[in-house]
């Protein structure tokens, strides 16, 4: 996944089941419930994805993701 920067705040979302983010390139901000993670390449987060979360490009440079999302549906 490709996420480029972008001046609009997103609104979080809540979804059934997990996700895995692998950072390739770039900085990615992912706001998790109250908390704020910040991932540079080789950072890694996984969550459970009924918390809200948003995952966004962090700064100027375009980020580079490989995502896992897992659902029993």
């Amino acid at each position: 996944v490709t996420l480029d920067p972008a001046e609009t705040e997103e609104e979080r979302s809540t979804h059934d089941g997990q996700e895995f983010i692998y950072v390739l390139e770039g900085v990615m901000e992912v706001r998790l419930g109250e908390e704020i993670h910040l991932l540079e390449p080789g950072d890694a987060i996984y969550y459970d994805s009924t918390v809200p979360h948003l995952v966004k490009c962090h700064g100027q440079q375009r980020t580079r993701i490989l995502a896992v999302l897992y659902s029993e549906r």
